[in-house]
Order: C-alpha cells, then structure tokens, then sequence
C-alpha cells in the first residue's frame, strides 16, 4: 500500500469513528434529556394529584361540618315539638342523616386518619343521640325530655368541635 492510500484510509477511519462518537454522545444525551423529562412530568403529576387530593379532603370536611350543623339546627329547633309532629320530623330528620352519612363517607374516602375518626365519632353522636330520643318516644314517652335533646345537642357540638379541630390540624399540616 502507497502511503497516499494509507492516508486516505487514516482520514475515513477517523471521520467515521468520529461520526460514530458523535451519534452516540447524542443518543446518550438524549437519553438522559427524556429521562428528565419523564421525571419532571411525574412529579408535576404527583403534585397535581396532591393539590386534588388536598382540595377534595377539604371539600370533604367542609361538606361534614354543614350536614352536621344542619343535623343539629333540625334537633334544636323541630324535636321540641315531639312526638305531635313526628311523621314529619322524622322524614326531615332521615333527610339529614341520609346528607350526614353521605358527608361523613366522602370524609372516610379523602381524609386523613385523625379527621376520618372524629367524622365517625360526630356522625354516630348525631345518629346515636336521636335514635335514642326516638327510642324514647316508642318507649311511651309523653314528650321528648329536654335533657335528652341537651344531650343529643351536646354530643354533636363536642364531636362536631372534635371533627373540627382535626379537620384544622390536617389541612394546616398539608399547606
């Protein structure tokens, strides 16, 4: 082989290397771009989630909060008419209790341990307190005793504080 040749052959040797260096550096670091991509495409997604996720717990909360209120605006204000009005109190009241559980099931599906476990508590003091005032009545009771509704009243408004303060504690622990 002449030495032309051998130059030639020197120069296509290391421009084809040179070509195949190159194409792998750029597969590479394409590799790594898409990797990157995929990674902060993920996280935006978790955060997304996280952000829905926060504000259907809140929704949440805020849903049980108003169905109990409404519970107990309905004890406070209608039970004392018991039983003369009954047959109505009582449609009003499966009403709210039917609005009260389907609050409290929307808490036990997004919320946080401690807010899931008050919801319960406040949504059985609700439910507890007036089958217990009704179970009077059925009992022979002439009139709902004003310390029954005190009672019923009273468990609300300290599982619904309870409910409350746990709602506050998750939601500011989230931010």
């Amino acid at each position: 082989m002449d030495s032309g040749t051998t130059t030639q052959l020197i120069t296509v040797g290391a421009t084809l290397g040179g070509v195949v260096l190159t194409l792998l550096t750029n597969t590479f670091v394409e590799g790594r771009k898409l990797k990157a991509t995929h990674r902060a495409e993920a996280q935006k997604r978790a955060a997304d989630h996280a952000n829905w996720l926060r504000d259907e717990r809140v929704k949440a909360y805020a849903g049980l909060s108003t169905a109990s209120e409404e519970a107990f605006q309905l004890v406070r204000s209608e039970f004392i008419k018991l039983p003369a009005d009954r047959e109505q109190i009582e449609t009003r009241w499966r009403e709210r209790r039917t609005e009260l559980r389907k609050a409290h099931n929307q808490v036990a599906l997004f919320g946080t341990e401690e807010p899931r476990k008050r919801g319960k508590e406040l949504w059985k003091a609700a439910r507890n307190g007036v089958n217990a005032v009704f179970a009077e009545l059925d009992a022979g009771a002439e009139e709902v005793r004003r310390e029954s509704l005190d009672q019923v009243l009273t468990g609300i408004s300290d599982a619904g504080d309870r409910f409350l303060e746990a709602c506050r504690a998750d939601v500011q622990g989230t931010r």
